[in-house]
């Protein structure tokens, strides 16, 4: 990362790399819109390899981007633009249903289970939901999720037990 923001190409385009599907997913995860999250994504390595966000090696550089992508993540969604487009269904979150299933109808109801699941988490605050994707995808500590947060790691262990809570209440019956 230090060599990146000393202008060293090359180690800039492997921190991309390395980096990238990451943190577009993460985005992804907290925001439900794929092209959406790669747009954030690439503003967050522009930030990131530009002048204005000096990198210290005091934190993991993958904390470090999750936490630039996090307030990109909150600055998206708070826009007024934003509130509208998130309430619609959006097309980018479906997944193709596993071609191995043998019916029709298994395939619609993978399909249905993942639309519900979704749709859960995004009824999640987004702070819940900041820490849940950074714990189950981003493979995150509670000590390193806090550091994206800003909060103390037992603020991490209460959001991640209402997370869990809110999405078991929202999915009761369904798993």
């Amino acid at each position: 990362m230090l060599q990146a923001q000393a202008g060293n190409r090359e180690a800039a385009n492997a921190l991309v790399d390395r980096n990238f599907a990451r943190i577009s997913g993460y985005i992804s995860h907290l925001i439900g819109d794929r092209r959406q999250a790669e747009d954030l994504t690439q503003d967050v390595f522009m930030r990131a390899l530009g002048p204005g966000q000096p990198y210290e090696p005091t934190a993991k550089v993958a904390v470090w981007l999750y936490r630039m992508a996090t307030n990109a993540a909150f600055n998206y969604v708070k826009r007024p633009d934003t509130k509208r487009r998130a309430a619609e269904p959006s097309a980018d979150t479906w997944e193709p249903a596993d071609r191995r299933a043998s019916a029709p109808d298994q395939i619609m109801d993978q399909a249905e289970r993942r639309a519900q699941v979704a749709a859960a988490l995004r009824d999640l605050p987004l702070n819940q939901r900041v820490a849940l994707t950074l714990f189950l995808h981003g493979g995150c500590s509670y000590e390193q999720i806090g550091s994206v947060l800003d909060v103390t790691v037992e603020s991490v262990r209460s959001m991640l037990r209402r997370a869990r809570t809110g999405l078991r209440a929202r999915l009761n019956g369904l798993l």
